[in-house]
């Protein structure tokens, strides 16, 4: 399969697998992607996802020499058609009420760089090549990129980087507060999956909540303090919050279940 799922000790392994052609994203790998990822969201036994590729590269962007490529002209609504895929792997990844951790080496390119950065944590090894590609091909860049680069790195970083495509090492990302850690090649794999595993230990039923919540901050502030109210109340309520409280008069360690 092109798209693989694996789930071991409540960790999903979400894996790109095209390395011949560098995972590059065809209609029907997105199409997986979904599946899978509605599989994430509704499996209790699932508390955290690790999203990786198979290979050299996590991902060369949309397949534009194969199936996933557009045609020199299109409408405006073939156009817009054409995005939605895209966009429902984004959402997808950005709205998952469970911690995501994204691993990456070698190219990230335009739309797969997109859906890194819809985790909660990128993790990025020493060889990787963040390329934004888009506006070289004088497109727009699409899944959220320019949203999720200002937030992350500030709108005169991000500017910089989209007008002139530039390309960032693993490095170069996490000093721009692109990557949330970089490590060695080999430490790729090993430092995602205990991170992962790390988070599908904790309160990921409060994880979730606080997701939410930072999702909520780029909107009103009265807004986010409504959602925030109702959020603290869903969480001081739950299993989790009681397994916790319980855990700390005990001086234990909690065993969170995720509700």
């Amino acid at each position: 399969m092109d798209v693989e799922l694996a789930v071991s000790g409540g960790v999903a392994t979400l894996t790109l697998n095209r390395p011949d052609s560098l995972n590059a994203l065809t209609p029907q790998m997105l199409e997986l992607l979904v599946q899978h990822l509605d599989r994430v969201e509704s499996d209790p036994q699932i508390r955290a996802l690790l999203f990786t590729g198979a290979g050299r590269a996590f991902c060369a962007g949309a397949d534009i020499k194969g199936s996933g490529a557009a045609p020199a002209q299109m409408s405006v609504s073939h156009a817009r058609s054409s995005l939605v895929p895209f966009q429902r792997v984004s959402l997808k990844l950005y709205n998952l009420n469970k911690p995501v951790v994204c691993a990456v080496r070698g190219a990230t390119v335009g739309i797969a760089w997109s859906f890194a950065m819809c985790a909660d944590h990128l993790i990025a090894s020493q060889t990787t090549k963040f390329i934004p590609a888009f506006l070289a091909r004088a497109t727009v860049p699409e899944g959220g990129m320019l949203h999720l680069l200002a937030r992350r790195c500030g709108e005169y970083r991000a500017k910089e980087i989209m007008y002139l495509n530039r390309t960032l090492t693993g490095s170069e990302a996490f000093e721009a507060g692109l990557a949330s850690k970089v490590v060695e090649d080999e430490q790729l794999m090993p430092a995602a999956q205990a991170l992962a595993e790390e988070l599908a230990a904790g309160p990921t039923f409060s994880i979730g909540l606080a997701k939410q919540l930072f999702r909520a901050t780029s909107g009103s502030f009265e807004a986010y303090l409504a959602l925030e109210l109702n959020a603290v109340a869903l969480a001081v309520n739950s299993a989790d919050a009681s397994e916790g409280r319980q855990a700390f008069k005990d001086k234990r360690k909690a065993d969170f279940k995720g509700y």
